[in-house]
């Protein structure tokens, strides 16, 4: 997670399917063919990929999303292993993997960083997923939060708690997302969002 002066922040699977033919003796002349419809096997209900999501990639409470071209979704969430996770966002956002660093003086100990061009910085913990901060405009939540959202926008979106005297600024929580608000009134804007493990010192 790229920081802030008062914060220091913070899978894929391959499918084969095979087939195999055996003899059969010779088959009486075919019987007229019936009409039926094709076998469809079941496909899980996708979950609208939100238009403004860079590469395919939401943010959330629990961790990251990622969706395929057809829309179909496959969270990303806290507690994966470091390498699937940068693996999976590296191949969604583009570009090389980043540089990990560590920042030993955290309140939960020493936490590696991944900053990503895009302004997602995710946080890893003993080799897991831990927290993700983001300071750009790009991805966004699939209800459409994201940096830049206008204040009314994010009202409307959803819930949200001011958290009261915040050293960082003006913080606010909506069940495990938070972010900072440029300022605290109507004319205010996402400024940055997080969730999971932070590193802010306040």
């Amino acid at each position: 997670m790229t920081l802030t002066s008062h914060a220091a922040l913070a899978m894929a699977a391959a499918f084969a399917l095979s087939a195999c033919g055996e003899a059969v003796a010779p088959a009486p002349a075919p019987a007229p063919a019936s009409a039926a419809a094709p076998a469809t096997p079941p496909v899980d209900a996708a979950v609208p990929a939100p238009a403004s999501a860079e590469g395919g990639l939401a943010i959330e409470g629990e961790g990251l999303r990622l969706f395929t071209a057809s829309g179909s979704a496959r969270p990303i969430p806290f507690g994966a292993p470091q390498a699937d996770v940068l693996a999976a966002v590296t191949r969604a956002v583009g570009g090389a993997a980043p540089a990990v660093t560590t920042n030993g003086e955290c309140g939960a100990g020493p936490v590696q960083f991944a900053p990503f061009a895009n302004g997602l910085n995710l946080a890893f913990q003993d080799g897991r997923f831990a927290g993700w901060f983001l300071d750009k405009p790009g991805p966004t939540t699939v209800d459409g939060v994201g940096v830049g959202t206008p204040r009314a926008a994010l009202d409307d979106a959803r819930t949200i708690e001011i958290v009261p005297d915040s050293t960082l600024g003006v913080e606010f929580r909506s069940g495990d997302l938070g972010g900072f608000l440029t300022a605290a009134g109507a004319d205010g804007t996402v400024e940055s969002l997080y969730a999971g493990l932070t590193c802010f010192f306040r």
